[in-house]
């Protein structure tokens, strides 16, 4: 080698960083490839906690689908139901001109309804009746999806399809008894038709 030829060499601190910015590199590309995997793993959706003896505390924000309960221990928490969604009792606008359609009435029909719904949820948990949550939240950490029954055992989102109170709308659970969504949608269509067959609720036709 002549003495005019010199060799390239980079400073140890300029190696030392590249080092660095492909340790940091591949790093980035492991988490993110880990991340994508663990977010298309499904959660495993928690069990069903029981509640018996609940009471109905009813407030201004009360309606046939959404309201306030009052646990055994004390506890006042929301609750909406699954699968079903009772029109508005006041007006909400476009939402309530949704549902509205949904019934083939006009918004003021639906409002109507809507607050026969909240009567009827009133009247079916007027005695102490039972609480299944998942604690799954409904927009916000106030609010939790439940399936509700009865003093005597009746499930309140099938009480309220029967009786035309009801859409079959919302958000969708295996039920506590084992029972998939697609066979309890299924119980619920059924009952939707019975209602119709029968006019009540928001299928009257006059």
């Amino acid at each position: 080698m002549s003495k005019d030829t010199k060799l390239h060499v980079q400073p140890r601190s300029v190696r030392s960083a590249a080092i660095i910015s492909q340790y940091f590199t591949a790093f980035a590309l492991i988490t993110f490839a880990t991340g994508t995997a663990l977010a298309k793993t499904p959660r495993e959706a928690k069990r069903f906690e029981r509640f018996d003896r609940c009471v109905l505390e009813p407030d201004k924000w009360t309606d046939g689908d959404s309201f306030r309960v009052r646990l055994a221990d004390g506890r006042l928490e929301m609750f909406r139901l699954y699968f079903v969604d009772t029109t508005e009792s006041r007006s909400r606008g476009t939402r309530s001109d949704e549902q509205a359609a949904y019934f083939g009435v006009n918004r003021g029909e639906a409002i109507e309804l809507g607050r026969r719904a909240r009567k009827f949820t009133a009247a079916a948990l007027a005695q102490l009746f039972t609480i299944y949550t998942r604690w799954r939240p409904v927009f916000g950490p106030t609010r939790y999806y439940a399936i509700v029954l009865t003093s005597k055992g009746e499930n309140l989102s099938e009480l309220l399809v029967r009786n035309g109170l009801a859409r079959i709308y919302g958000t969708r659970t295996p039920l506590p008894d084992g029972r998939d969504s697609r066979q309890y949608l299924a119980r619920l269509s059924q009952l939707e038709r019975q209602a119709k067959s029968a006019g009540v609720g928001g299928w009257r036709s006059d």
